[in-house]
């Protein structure tokens, strides 16, 4: 794995750190992660599209090595995207995102439809519709809970006795990473703090995310939408959701009728499946990603 540049973006009081990898002079390609992850678990995809594109791998505010500022909402998300984008003097990237990374990018390429070249979102969709969602009061109650749970945790989670644990950890929920893969992503999502104890490089407090921002707003922001873009579904997520949200009943699952919904918002929208992958697709099959996005881009006549 080769050694990625790093810079540090000022963002509305916050200082990000940004991996970049290839040539400043190729096109440009923004790869956004996802909630609770870090850039460098996206060198995997970066790395062979690094001979073509200028790519460029933010940690999100509250991730990795940017810092923690204890109040996460989309807007200020999409703001961090629009600061890097800025700073780094990118013109008109195509922007790659990841679950809220997805989410974050969709939001940013409706606000700011000039910046965005094309846009990739990996299961960056949401859940699917769980059975609450139709019932005004239990949609309440589970919003009330998610308020308070998100506003009482603090900073760091419990510290990890070792790296083997959070490899272990990593293991236990992706079980098609290789020992040697979740190592590597152990080593490099782990920080040992200022106790001395190590701990997971996100502050728990993101979570919050999720009170600002909803279903319907998503769907508006997808409508505005003008760029080529691809979307990414990865047929085991259920896995992923299920283990999230263990509700019972509900098997983590698309119906045709929610998925299609979802889909018809884009205007100039393709999607593509992958078959043997799970909700953290650049996890299971980093290999096959990376050929989808390249097949996407070169059908729209876009090339590094």
């Amino acid at each position: 794995m080769n050694e990625p540049d790093r810079h540090r973006v000022e963002s509305a009081g916050v200082a990000l750190n940004v991996l970049t990898l290839g040539d400043p002079n190729h096109p440009p390609l923004v790869i956004v992660h996802g909630i609770r992850d870090v850039a460098a678990s996206l060198l995997f995809v970066a790395e062979p599209l690094a001979d073509r594109w200028y790519v460029v791998i933010p940690d999100l505010r509250g991730h990795g090595d940017s810092e923690n500022c204890g109040q996460y909402t989309i807007a200020h998300f999409v703001y961090d995207l629009h600061r890097v984008i800025a700073s780094l003097d990118l013109s008109a990237p195509v922007v790659v995102g990841h679950s809220l990374g997805g989410q974050i990018a969709a939001h940013h390429a409706a606000l700011f439809p000039e910046e965005v070249r094309a846009l990739i979102i990996v299961e960056g969709l949401g859940p699917p519709a769980r059975p609450f969602e139709g019932d005004a009061a239990a949609r309440r109650n589970m919003q009330r809970q998610q308020l308070l749970t998100s506003m009482q945790l603090s900073e760091r989670a419990r510290a990890l006795p070792s790296i083997e644990f959070a490899a272990d950890r990593l293991l236990a929920n992706n079980p098609r990473l290789s020992r040697d893969r979740a190592h590597w992503l152990a080593e490099h999502g782990t920080t040992v703090a200022a106790d001395g104890l190590r701990y997971w490089k996100f502050d728990q407090r993101v979570g919050q995310i999720w009170l600002t921002t909803d279903p319907e707003l998503n769907r508006v922001r997808w409508r505005l939408i003008e760029c080529p873009t691809l979307i990414v579904t990865a047929d085991l997520a259920h896995e992923y959701w299920t283990a999230q949200m263990p509700i019972p009943g509900w098997d983590g699952r698309f119906t045709d009728a929610d998925l299609d919904e979802r889909l018809r918002c884009f205007r100039n929208g393709t999607r593509v499946r992958i078959a043997n992958a799970g909700h953290m697709v650049h996890f299971d099959e980093p290999e096959r990603l990376v050929i989808e996005i390249e097949g996407f881009l070169k059908r729209i006549g876009e090339s590094g």
